[in-house]
């Protein structure tokens, strides 16, 4: 249960309030109303807790932030207080270097904020990148699933002496991506300990456009903008956009080898941190760009990290996206004999026993009620933007599309039942959901789950891997599956058996989640000791249910029949191609 705790604020030298020292029990918020009666910056540390926070207007949330993935995490706010409001800012920790422990919270205003250094040793770095070299050897089921040994030692060599002439944080961060990039999971993660706009300048430096990547061309992304929305930016102070896409990429992970969502994610999630991480920041962005079939260059001013976060937040892009994603789950006609299912997550419910899971069961049972009614010929399956969850949901909407029992996987391993390397471990929140609360605990649950060991794996237990009957009312027609490259997890699981066992007929983008195997299930998170950087994968490899396809190769996600191209006037439109694909694939058996 969540505990609130008032702090208490003292008023310090240089009419900055501050108080450190503040104990966060695990499970607890903590409540703090701003001092300052002007905007300032509120900054909350800990240095053994990842905390997230929210700020409160009259009662309102109006933002919630967690930019530092890591222990020893900052947040940081721009507080800017309006007359006659009521203002409060909630604090809690994410995970936690102990849980037996509570964290200690300093909470600070000020006008200004310090910017961090990132300063350490090369022998710091090279010894960091070593300790996450064995913690991969040692826990990483999936190192050697796409790269044979003598890759893995290639590239470490060349990581070890690039981090032997790292000058700072950012050059190490460069490697250590590159380096989890390189394994092939979309699982994978390895993050700054704080958001790398608070290594950077706070001056206005930063571009002042947004960008998006479709099919390989960089769009502008923002309205009301010196270069028209749309235009194809060629280059940024001299760098081409080919290159831009491909240096972006190298921060974010996919199954095997598949690259679209890599290539495009960057510049949604990417362009607050990783954009400066990579190419710095400048008084002025020299921008090349084409136009109506003519090229332009103009020079731009850099504006305010504020400023880029609000361009950010009102992308012309965001419009389809916020459309999409409105709901968890939603059942709609979408035309003449032809009803739409959209699940853009798996997270709403923890498992069979949650009562979110029975509220989806009944909707899906309403779903069924419709289509046998109606005698609807014509089912979409639309997965955009589903990035996975909890595998009883995706099981559970695959029961009504099959007509043959199936399991989660024909087998899943790991290399251990035991944590290796636990001094390095950090409890995170999916642990702590489960009453897990150190390395004991840890070891016992992983024990019930991975009890058998056959040449040194440890299979997933028998009866956690049962055989899953068809639902008694199945959907008989055509299926429409939509996918783009977001879809990973539990969603592209459930998308490699709809195309393995359906006649489904599958639209969209090559997914980041794998056809045949991924390395799943349960994530464990390490932190590095000098720089802090924490570095997670999911440590059980999984051989799905899915058949041999003659277009599905080994390390690709699922691949569409028919891969969707948007241009410019429907982007400028934010059309959704995907339904206009299935309406023209549709129209053949309707006359």
């Amino acid at each position: 249960m969540t505990k609130p705790f008032i702090i208490p604020l003292l008023l310090l030298v240089n009419s900055v309030y501050a108080q450190s020292n503040i104990e966060l029990k695990p499970g607890d918020t903590l409540k703090y109303s701003p001092q300052s009666q002007k905007p300032v910056w509120v900054t909350v540390q800990s240095s053994d807790a990842n905390v997230a926070v929210a700020l409160f207007m009259d009662n309102k949330k109006i933002k919630e932030q967690d930019d530092s993935r890591g222990i020893k995490s900052i947040e940081r706010l721009l507080y800017t207080p309006e007359r006659g409001k009521k203002y409060e800012i909630k604090i809690w920790g994410k995970s936690y270097v102990e849980k037996s422990k509570a964290s200690k919270i300093s909470i600070s205003e000020s006008k200004n904020v310090p910017i961090l250094n990132g300063q350490f040793t090369p022998a710091q770095f090279v010894e960091d990148l070593r300790i996450f070299r064995s913690i991969r050897e040692q826990a990483n089921s999936g190192l050697y699933v796409y790269r044979s040994k003598q890759q893995i030692d290639s590239i470490y060599q060349k990581a070890e002496e690039a981090a032997a002439n790292s000058k700072n944080i950012f050059d190490f961060y460069k490697i250590i991506a590159k380096v989890t990039g390189f394994e092939g999971s979309c699982h994978n993660y390895t993050d700054l300990p704080n958001h790398a706009s608070y290594y950077l300048t706070q001056g206005p430096e930063y571009l002042p456009i947004t960008l998006k990547n479709i099919d390989g061309r960089l769009l502008q992304d923002s309205k009301d903008n010196k270069i028209p929305l749309a235009a194809e930016i060629i280059s940024i102070n001299g760098i081409s956009a080919k290159e831009i896409i491909n240096r972006f990429s190298q921060y974010y992970f996919s199954d095997g080898y598949s690259m679209p969502y890599r290539e495009t994610t960057g510049f949604e999630r990417g362009m607050l941190d990783k954009f400066y991480i990579e190419f710095g920041t400048h008084k002025q962005y020299d921008i090349k760009y084409q136009w109506n079939g003519r090229i332009d260059e103009v020079t731009m001013s850099g504006i305010s990290l504020e400023n880029f976060k609000k361009l950010q937040e009102s992308r012309h892009s965001l419009t389809l996206d916020k459309k999409l994603m409105a709901e968890k789950y939603s059942f709609t006609k979408e035309g003449d004999n032809r009803y739409r299912l959209s699940v853009r997550g798996f997270d709403f419910a923890t498992g069979k026993e949650d009562p979110a899971y029975q509220k989806f069961s009944v909707f899906l049972n309403q779903m069924m009620d419709t289509l046998e009614h109606e005698k609807v010929g014509n089912l979409i399956i639309d997965l955009r933007g589903n990035t996975g969850g909890t595998g009883a949901l995706y099981e559970k909407v695959f029961s009504y599309l099959t007509q043959r029992p199936f399991r989660d996987s024909h087998y899943a391993y790991t290399w251990f039942n035991e944590v290796p390397m636990e001094e390095k471990l950090v409890i995170t929140p999916l642990f702590l959901s489960n009453g897990v609360k150190d390395k004991n605990g840890i070891n016992a649950y992983l024990k019930q789950l991975y009890p058998k060991q056959v040449q040194g794996k440890y299979y997933w237990a028998d009866d956690k891997n049962t055989s899953i009957l068809p639902n008694e009312r199945t959907f008989k027609g055509q299926i429409y599956l939509l996918v783009d490259q977001r879809v990973a997890s539990a969603a592209s699981h459930l998308a490699s058996l709809i195309k393995s066992y359906t006649n489904a007929i599958v639209i969209g983008k090559e997914t980041v989640g794998g056809y045949y195997e991924h390395n799943g299930h349960l994530p464990l998170v390490y932190e590095l000791p000098n720089t802090g950087i924490q570095t997670g994968f999911s440590i059980v490899h999984v051989i799905q249910d899915a058949q041999n396809l003659p277009d599905q190769k080994k390390g690709q996600g699922i691949i569409p029949h028919y891969e969707i191209r948007t241009t410019l006037q429907e982007f400028l439109d934010q059309s959704d191609v995907y339904l206009k694909k299935v309406l023209e694939l549709q129209k053949p058996t309707n006359k």
